[in-house]
């Protein structure tokens, strides 16, 4: 039997397409903590691709480390680099659940 909290854990969790290149710049600049950045080392790409799961909150906090490293950096190539995984991040914080009125009788 599937417990709520297993349930609600499973449903925070995104999965992230990124090339080689976006983990190092995430693991860079994103600051992730080990429970982000496990699964990011861990990943392996499959035809140039890995794909990664990690809870939205995760994402949220490495989000917001990765908007402040780029209002840090000086390289313009660097700043869109960041800013197109920034586009990526959002985009996987995007396809959260929707709350139905319902869901809260």
């Amino acid at each position: 039997m599937e417990t709520p909290e297993l349930k609600d854990s499973e449903a925070r969790l995104r999965t992230l397409e990124l090339s080689s290149r976006d983990v190092h710049l995430l693991l860079k600049y994103g600051y992730p903590f080990p429970e982000a950045e496990q699964p990011l080392r861990e990943s392996r790409a499959v035809k140039g691709i890995h794909h990664v799961r990690i809870d939205a909150y995760w994402l949220e906090m490495m989000l917001g480390d990765l908007c402040r490293s780029v209002r840090e950096q000086s390289n313009p190539a660097l700043v869109e680099e960041l800013d197109a995984l920034c586009d990526e991040l959002e985009r996987a914080l995007d396809d959260r659940p929707k709350i139905r009125i319902g869901d809260f009788d």
